[in-house]
């Protein structure tokens, strides 16, 4: 750093800038966060070539992203880091913003790339080597609005903060045709629910989500979809098996952007906090987060009629959770199935129920 120091954010010319990098190397979730930060960077620079280094496991999500040029892929830590950071070098980026991204990784790369100008979070640890540092907004401060102020100082803003996903017309029309062999048919009702999660304590109880779908299924003829990745496959065909009714359980049978397409069918999701209810969210497919350990006001539905979520934010002593590690997710097991179907018959049947078929009617 005392032979190449960053140059302090306000010498940064933007009509000068060509290209810029933007770090964005963790999970699902905090992609999709990130895409309202993306567009508001490029509508108020439509010159810029913006690339985005990620998981490459997400890296389908992007490929149609038109905010994008160039999507570069973490291999891990490992001495290919080297390697990507000369290649980041060979591209010649005038600006890197490191909008979430593990340190030390994230910083390292920023560092290799050579750009002139860093723009990261001010609590890294290496948040010296950055031109600027971006202050936390508070503990409570939305995800989407976290990342939105790492474009700010360049004076880019998004009064639409909706999260978006770009599905290309071959993948919509390989997932209707999955649906349609699967269930015989394109269902009236296909609601989607997401059992899984990272960590146990994100979880609500599969006993709870069996409750739920079986009445989905005997009040509106629901089709149920049950995602999952591989890992969580027993879980998903466990929940089928407990609702009593066939289903369709991804379970890592298809790629993530096949179960996007496949989400962009169902007319509700139910999942916990994780990656496929953000998902559904930038879906514009209506969804319902059964959230504990983390507080919706940070992860929850941000600015959409199409969310919703149920807290209860005094159900564990220990909120906002200090382990995020706990042997029994309390603050889930509060959340009754009656206060979800509840949610479900005041708020989604009111208004994004589909109309059933001429001669049938929903159950009630």
């Amino acid at each position: 750093m005392r032979r190449r120091p960053r140059l302090p954010l306000s010498r940064l010319q933007v009509d000068t800038v060509q290209r810029v990098l933007v770090i964005n190397s963790t999970a699902l979730g905090d992609l999709l966060f990130s895409t309202p930060a993306l567009r508001a960077l490029k509508e108020r620079y439509p010159a810029w070539e913006v690339d985005i280094l990620m998981q490459p496991g997400l890296k389908p999500l992007v490929q149609d992203n038109p905010y994008l040029t160039q999507c570069w892929t973490f291999p891990g830590r490992s001495r290919r880091l080297l390697t990507l950071g000369r290649q980041l070098r060979a591209r010649g980026y005038d600006l890197v913003i490191i909008l979430h991204g593990n340190d030390p990784e994230a910083s390292l790369l920023a560092w290799l790339s050579g750009s002139p100008f860093i723009i990261g979070s001010a609590r890294s640890p290496l948040s010296f080597s950055y031109s600027h540092g971006v202050a936390s907004g508070g503990l409570l401060e939305h995800a989407i609005e976290k990342r939105l102020n790492f474009v700010r100082p360049l004076g880019a803003d998004a009064a639409d903060t909706r999260m978006e996903i770009f599905l290309p017309p071959p993948v919509k029309k390989e997932a209707a045709r999955i649906v349609q062999e699967h269930f015989g048919g394109i269902p009236t009702c296909l609601i989607a629910l997401h059992p899984g999660g990272s960590d146990a304590y994100k979880q609500w109880p599969l006993g709870s989500f069996a409750t739920l779908g079986r009445f989905l299924q005997e009040t509106y003829g629901a089709h149920l979809l049950i995602i999952g990745n591989r890992s969580e496959r027993p879980l998903g065909e466990e929940l089928a098996r407990q609702i009593g009714a066939p289903a369709l359980v991804t379970g890592g049978h298809y790629n993530l952007l096949t179960v996007a397409a496949l989400l962009h069918n169902c007319h509700l999701l139910v999942g916990n906090d994780s990656g496929p209810l953000h998902l559904g969210l930038a879906l514009k497919t209506p969804s319902i987060g059964v959230l504990g350990a983390d507080d919706p006001r940070r992860i929850g539905p941000y600015r959409v009629s199409w969310g919703a979520c149920l807290f209860k934010e005094d159900a564990c002593p220990r909120n906002p959770c200090i382990t995020k590690r706990c042997p029994r997710s309390v603050c889930l097991e509060a959340i009754r199935p009656e206060e979800v179907i509840r949610l479900i018959q005041d708020w989604w049947a009111l208004h994004y129920l589909p109309a059933a078929p001429k001669g049938e009617a929903h159950g009630g």
